[in-house]
């Protein structure tokens, strides 16, 4: 067998290791980004409650729709 074949054989090895943990990576980002858009909605949602300086029964149950949102983008980003 020769050198550029262990070489090539090696390199192959590295790079599928590399694919894999790309992929692995890749979901993580995507479920950062995800738990970062429903953050950033329920912060506008508060944002839009306050501005009148009155809470209805409504916009409660609005933000814990919201809120639930972000629960399930954070359990999605540590698996369970």
């Amino acid at each position: 067998m020769d050198w550029t074949v262990i070489v090539s054989i090696v390199v192959s090895g590295i790079a599928a290791l590399a694919g894999g943990f790309w992929l692995k990576a890749k979901g993580k980002f995507s479920a950062i980004g995800s738990l970062l858009k429903e953050s950033y909605e329920v912060v506008a949602k508060v944002n839009a409650i306050l501005e009148d300086d009155k809470i209805t029964k409504e916009e409660v149950e609005q933000l814990k729709a919201e809120a639930e949102d972000v629960k399930e983008a954070f359990f999605a980003l540590i698996g369970k």
